[in-house]
């Protein structure tokens, strides 16, 4: 007997007078419903993050059909200005996500509507069988995502596909294959160990999670065939925008040779990834985990919700009517290819610190931003162990030094940006291969020579037993069903030939 379907392949039922949306910040302790009987109540949970990806498509359709059918509109023009403030409402809950291209569907709705209809009831009636048409173009899609892997598949991902993975390895059992699945756990919401790992595991689907900062290590050892993900937005030249953590994931695919497939849908009229605004959440959301700091105050946060993947970058986009090489799907949407732009010189620039220091180092990195013109050190979590957060952020607070903590998965598109000027790695032994580091910094390295980067390596300093071993727990507090398996990182080895600087920059 093959997977069984996950709940978060449709993550909101309609209840006729209402609908009720999966609570994704629940699991996968609970599964729980909320009931949506108002645009607020949507709005809040869209806002909150209580559902996501396709959930948010579903939530903003099944809305519009509340609205429709309980505004008694007989004409349309009413009825058209409020879907149009809805569409306004739910693209400021989530500015990333592309809602105004979903609203076009109203004027199209509006424009056939049958003189003899009530618009109300017609509205309604066509949101939900959109609904309903996208639940069954997202099976096709999984097909011909299944019929891309090879046969005996070690699969990567990213974040959370709304149960697409599971149909991936339905149909991929019904083609002979042999899928199993590695996820990353996806900070700072952990919805690969929340939600991917735990639906892979409820379908009975092999699989195993790793830290964010460990994508690098696991391609370099050869245990990858494929990396998988969603995304939010594509363009139609190519490029995607998903959760952050998906640009360094696509990067080093391409570095070590592994087939990167992304999950699309129709691109509308955005021309490039670049067009897109991307989602600054709270801080807050970062800074602490179920109530609890991580850092001291004093200790900013960045928190960039999604990345840009350039289409370079990416094998086959698969929508909802085929796959496609990123030249196809330009020529399918009319698309063309644009050039990465360089980072933007007014936004704040940064150090980016990898490691844990010895103490005469702190000195060093105080001279470093001074002599660079830098204001303040970039500090990953460095999970699992959380060094960066408890260890290096509060001595960088007692020696006055300013420090902005972000998830390992965003030093990515800070790269990208151009807003880290140096890495200094802090590295535990030097080997004739290399300095040995802890896990991530054999990512922080790759990135940095991807983008022109200077490297510098200094001592590491000892560190103390951590709360953390590994990705099962957070803060102590276990993350993770028990039938997820759990990847042993390990020291990295970074080559020497990553410490060369390139000036040529990432594609």
């Amino acid at each position: 007997m093959g997977p069984q379907q996950s709940p978060l392949f449709n993550p909101a039922l309609w209840e006729g007078n209402h609908f009720k949306i999966l609570d994704e910040t629940l699991l996968p302790w609970k599964v729980e419903y909320i009931t949506v009987n108002d645009i607020s109540e949507a709005l809040q949970a869209v806002k909150e993050m209580k559902t996501r990806a396709f959930g948010q498509v579903l939530t903003f359709l099944y809305t519009a059909a509340l609205v429709a059918e309980r505004s008694g509109e007989r004409h349309p023009e009413a009825l058209r200005e409020r879907l149009n403030r809805l569409t306004e409402a739910f693209t400021r809950a989530r500015p990333t996500f592309d809602f105004s291209g979903l609203g076009l569907f109203f004027s199209e709705w509006l424009r056939d509507l049958p003189p003899e209809e009530e618009a109300g009831s017609w509205i309604r009636n066509r949101a939900l069988e959109t609904a309903a048409g996208m639940l069954k173009n997202r099976k096709g899609r999984a097909r011909r995502a299944a019929a891309l892997l090879p046969d005996r598949c070690s699969l990567l991902t990213h974040c959370n596909i709304s149960g697409e993975l599971v149909a991936i390895a339905q149909d991929s059992a019904e083609m002979g294959k042999e899928l199993s699945v590695t996820a990353t756990e996806t900070r700072p919401y952990l919805q690969g160990s929340r939600l991917t790992a735990w639906e892979a595991a409820q379908a009975g689907i092999k699989v195993r999670l790793i830290p964010d900062c460990a994508v690098a290590q696991i391609m370099a050892k050869n245990e990858i065939h494929a990396v998988l993900v969603g995304a939010d937005r594509c363009a139609r030249n190519g490029d995607i925008i998903n959760k952050v953590g998906t640009y360094p994931l696509a990067l080093m695919a391409r570095h070590y040779h592994v087939p990167f497939y992304a999950l699309v849908q129709n691109p509308g009229s955005l021309a490039s990834g670049q067009d897109v605004s991307i989602e600054e959440r709270p801080a807050s959301e970062l800074l602490s985990f179920q109530g609890r700091a991580l850092v001291p105050p004093g200790i900013r946060g960045l928190y960039p919700a999604f990345d840009l993947t350039p289409a370079s970058l990416i094998s086959h986009l698969i929508d909802f009517d085929g796959a496609y090489t990123p030249e196809s799907f330009r020529e399918k949407s009319g698309g063309a290819s644009r050039p990465a732009k360089a980072g933007e010189q007014t936004r704040e620039s940064y150090l980016l610190l990898y490691g844990v220091p010895k103490q005469n180092s702190y000195g060093y990195l105080a001279y470093a931003l001074k002599a660079e013109g830098i204001l303040t050190v970039l500090v990953p979590e460095m999970r699992p162990e959380l060094w960066g957060a408890h260890m290096v952020c509060g001595e960088l607070l007692q020696k006055n030094i300013p420090a902005t903590l972000i998830s390992d998965n965003m030093m990515g598109t800070l790269f990208a940006q151009g807003r880290i000027k140096r890495l200094v790695l802090f590295c535990t032994e030097l080997t004739q291969q290399g300095p040995v580091g802890i896990c991530g910094s054999l990512l922080a390295a790759h990135l940095a020579q991807a983008h022109g980067v200077p490297v510098e390596c200094l001592e590491s300093a000892g560190r103390e037993p951590p709360q953390d071993v590994d990705v099962s727990t957070f803060l102590g507090e276990r993350v993770v069903p028990e039938a997820v398996a759990i990847y042993p990182i390990e020291k990295e080895v970074i080559p020497w030939s990553l410490l060369k600087e390139n000036k040529a920059g990432a594609p």
